[in-house]
């Protein structure tokens, strides 16, 4: 009669114990749903075309989604680089970026094949930098480096070429900050 009771205490705590960690999956899994939704409902283009740079450091990235695209921050060892996914406005240009129209800010040399290096100048209102990017469709693919970095075109060259769709736990990593929290969870 003892052990059958033992038996039957521990089998109920095994199921329980299953059935616990079951719904703690199915939270985790729904909360990264819903986070993901939340953090990509401003975007002008569908998650699937929101593309990130192979090879780079997601341990070491930070980005963020809204109305003008995507941009993402990483840590690299030659320091931060910038990649983003731009709106376009009427004249072609980033919404948010470094107009080739602005001469006295930027100088724009077209690389052929959609890609331009633009190398922002050293003003009053702008930091130098070196920027490429890759305009595609409705949108612009860039990567920007601080400083006048003219030797590494090739490298900024190969961020916004080589990008692939990520994965949903891909795009959490770089999106969700540390602290986040939706308004259910």
């Amino acid at each position: 009669m003892r052990r059958g009771l033992v038996i039957i205490a521990v089998v109920g705590l095994l199921l329980c114990g299953g059935l616990g960690v079951t719904l703690w999956q199915w939270r985790s899994a729904e909360k990264d749903r819903r986070d993901l939704s939340d953090l990509t409902m401003l975007s002008p283009w569908p998650r699937t075309q929101l593309l990130l740079p192979d090879g780079l450091p997601l341990d070491r990235a930070m980005g963020d989604v809204g109305s003008a695209g995507l941009s993402v921050s990483y840590v690299t060892e030659d320091g931060p680089l910038a990649y983003a996914i731009e709106v376009l406005d009427d004249r072609g240009e980033p919404v948010w970026g470094v107009s080739c129209g602005a001469r006295a800010v930027a100088v724009c040399t077209d690389l052929g094949g959609g890609y331009t290096y633009v190398k922002v100048l050293d003003t009053g209102n702008s930091d130098p930098a070196t920027i490429v990017r890759r305009r595609d469709g409705d949108r612009i693919f860039s990567a920007t480096l601080l400083g006048d970095h003219p030797d590494r075109v090739t490298d900024l060259r190969a961020v916004v070429t080589a990008v692939h769709q990520p994965s949903d736990a891909e795009l959490l990593k770089i999106l969700r900050f540390d602290g986040y929290q939706t308004d259910w969870s």
